[in-house]
């Protein structure tokens, strides 16, 4: 009788994991196919904005411009789906380099600085830190999620405050805002694949749940670790750490 019931909860296993191989080549195939017109089309609108802008179409540049908006949301949707299927087969490529964790930081900053100039972006780093090995622009891609997250869920105080240190062995990041916070029974959860949280759905931002799924397995891969303080009415603080070269 046992032997029969293990028979049968492995073929439910095998069938679930060829599902599951399944849905993560449609999605990828899907992905790949969806992004080839988006790009080309971005490339076009670029064309006429040089265009508009030579022949001084200020209206039109305005529009042109919130299209280039809604183009780049697109492709970023696109290559969240591309890199959560990367995930789901732990086949997420890392270069690994030695590089200086601050100047990662810095670049993320003054990019969405300059996008957001509503929002107040302040930086305290640890100039003593020493390098650490990993993916420059995996890490990057880390960074700028929790920022952009943190910019996003800032509805009244556009505050956000990155901070670097050394703690035991580990070059320390992390970025809290002044939000509404993640209730505390959700933020076990935050980290898990299309999860989105509860209770802000009436002017939650668009997005497919997959952003913090996809830096968990970037810092795991990095032999980090990730996660996330928070407490309602006072913000959140996502933080992760890397192991010192």
């Amino acid at each position: 009788m046992q032997h029969s019931y293990q028979k049968k909860a492995k073929m439910q296993d095998e069938t679930s994991s060829i599902d599951q191989k399944k849905y993560d080549n449609f999605v990828h195939m899907a992905a790949h196919e969806l992004k080839t017109p988006v790009t080309v089309l971005k490339a076009y609108l670029q064309m006429i904005i040089r265009q508009l802008e030579k022949d001084k179409q200020t209206s039109y540049i305005a529009m042109a411009d919130k299209m280039d908006i809604q183009l780049n949301k697109l492709l970023n949707l696109i290559s969240d789906l591309q890199d959560g299927v990367k995930a789901n087969s732990e086949d997420i490529h890392c270069l690994m380099t030695d590089f200086n964790i601050n100047a990662a930081i810095t670049t993320c900053r003054d990019g969405l600085q300059a996008t957001n100039p509503d929002c107040e972006i302040v930086v305290e780093l640890d100039e003593t830190l020493p390098l650490i090995k990993g993916d420059h622009n995996r890490i990057e891609q880390v960074i700028l999620n929790f920022i952009t997250n943190a910019i996003k869920y800032s509805e009244n105080e556009k505050y956000v405050k990155i901070r670097s240190a050394l703690e035991e062995g580990y070059v320390c990041v992390s970025v809290s805002d002044r939000g509404k916070g993640i209730p505390e029974e959700q933020q076990t959860r935050v980290f898990d694949q299309f999860y989105r949280i509860k209770g802000m759905q009436k002017n939650q931002p668009a997005g497919l749940g997959l952003g913090l799924f996809i830096c968990r397995e970037i810092i795991r891969k990095h032999d980090g670790k990730i996660g996330v303080k928070s407490a309602e009415g006072l913000g959140s603080e996502f933080w992760f750490r890397l192991p010192c070269r």
